[in-house]
């Protein structure tokens, strides 16, 4: 009996770990779960991506529960599926109870950028901008409850402005209407915009978080531009079913963060705007936690919900 989560240790993995990503292939967090899976088989032999995009991350999540606990299915775990349970009515998961947590791995912010022809180079003048003309102003994102909605309904709640949310099924076609003018403002991942900065096809205002990006200092975060309540700070993490063996979850969790402190995966990461971060499975479901009462709360607030 005694011997028992030790053997489990010692005897895991036998067989290819499975991750599925929320997501699809090709977008920042399938980019940024393959490189530190990739390194993560260094410990733990074979990994293998499987993208389930899909119904905020329902999709994946009801892979993941459908298999046994035994540490071999994970999943990729972002800030989106916090807000599901309270944007969708037919969520049907309970995040306390179906996830099992291993750690946190990113962490990232996104940029606040408008057209050039909106005449603001500060969170301050676009204020004052949507405040006379409260009805000539939307924003895009990539779908209800992803951090570019969230952003834009928490910016509109604390400089009380108005603005309406155009959401696409994919966060490059609000991109290209950006860029094209339909739209006036978006938060939007730095990788992905970072090309168009430099281009001069759209104009960075401020950041996310609470802190400067690596590869962008010199654009101000919105607490240094007078708003120090906003804090939209998107994540990444693995989590497994719940009931998976504790040796086993104290295992991935190693060999999850000694992937993610690579100088090569740093390096990696850094180049996508994204922050590479360890810690604790508990500290990770309390982050999980949080995240679905904060969000809740503001989806409540706000009063919508997924279009």
């Amino acid at each position: 009996m005694l011997a028992a989560p030790a053997w489990a240790q010692d005897s895991y993995p036998k067989k290819p770990i499975r991750i599925i990503v929320p997501y699809s292939a090709g977008t920042p967090p399938d980019i940024a779960t393959r490189i530190v899976a990739h390194h993560m088989s260094t410990g733990l032999g074979p990994t293998v991506i499987e993208n389930k995009p899909g119904a905020a991350g329902a999709v994946a999540l009801a892979e993941l529960m459908r298999q046994p606990a035994d540490g071999y299915t994970l999943m990729t775990m972002l800030q989106p599926i916090t807000v599901a349970p309270a944007l969708f009515a037919n969520f049907k998961f309970d995040l306390a109870r179906d996830i099992q947590p291993v750690g946190q791995f990113t962490r990232y912010s996104n940029i606040l950028v408008v057209h050039p022809d909106v005449k603001a180079t500060t969170v301050e003048q676009l204020v004052d901008l949507m405040k006379k003309n409260p009805q000539g102003f939307s924003f895009a994102s990539g779908g209800a409850g992803t951090p570019a909605h969230l952003s834009g309904e928490l910016f509109k709640q604390l400089a009380n402005v108005s603005a309406t949310h155009v959401p696409y099924n994919q966060f490059t076609l609000g991109i290209q209407d950006l860029v094209a003018g339909r739209v006036q403002f978006m938060f939007v991942t730095s990788s992905a915009i970072m090309q168009f900065i430099e281009q001069g096809k759209v104009r960075p205002i401020a950041v996310t978080g609470t802190r400067r990006l690596a590869n962008a200092p010199t654009i101000a975060t919105m607490a240094e531009s007078g708003y120090p309540k906003f804090d939209v700070t998107g994540w990444d993490g693995l989590v497994a079913r719940s009931g998976t063996p504790t040796p086993i979850i104290e295992r991935l969790n190693a060999e999850l963060s000694r992937a993610a402190r690579r100088p090569d995966v740093e390096e990696r990461l850094t180049a996508l705007g994204v922050e590479p971060v360890t810690g604790t499975p508990a500290a990770f479901g309390a982050l999980i936690s949080s995240e679905v009462v904060r969000w809740g709360t503001l989806v409540q607030n706000a009063g919508f919900k997924a279009e």
